[in-house]
């Protein structure tokens, strides 16, 4: 497979809206694409795992960061917000998980009952 390139992109939007943010320009889109690799990259390096456009997971997750970036390119706040937060989502259940603080804390507490709770016995 390989790197992913604005075609993909374009396959994504609706062409009107794909002409409308870019307006024939498609560096624009070049630079939206360059952002979202930076960005995955980021995100899948802090998780101790390495970049590769090939794994499914991680192409998927730079085209909807990509989208978000065109939209944020175009000042669509919300459409922008949508797709940044798919694009979170798709990284999240990579994280590592914090076993041992996890593991530390306490869920819950059990007292042992009185048997004079409030006058019964």
């Amino acid at each position: 497979m390989e790197t992913i390139d604005i075609e993909e992109i374009q396959e994504l939007m609706r062409e009107e809206e794909y002409l409308a943010i870019c307006q024939g320009d498609d560096s624009v889109a070049e630079e939206a694409l360059e952002n979202a690799r930076i960005y995955v990259q980021a995100v899948a390096e802090s998780y101790g795992i390495e970049y590769d456009e090939a794994d499914s997971v991680l192409r998927l997750a730079v085209k909807k960061r990509a989208l978000a970036e065109l939209y944020i390119y175009a000042a669509e706040w919300t459409t922008a917000e949508q797709y940044k937060s798919q694009a979170a989502q798709i990284l999240s259940p990579l994280a590592p998980v914090a076993e041992g603080i996890l593991a530390s804390k306490s869920a819950g507490y059990t007292a042992a009952g009185r048997t004079d709770w409030q006058g019964y016995r």
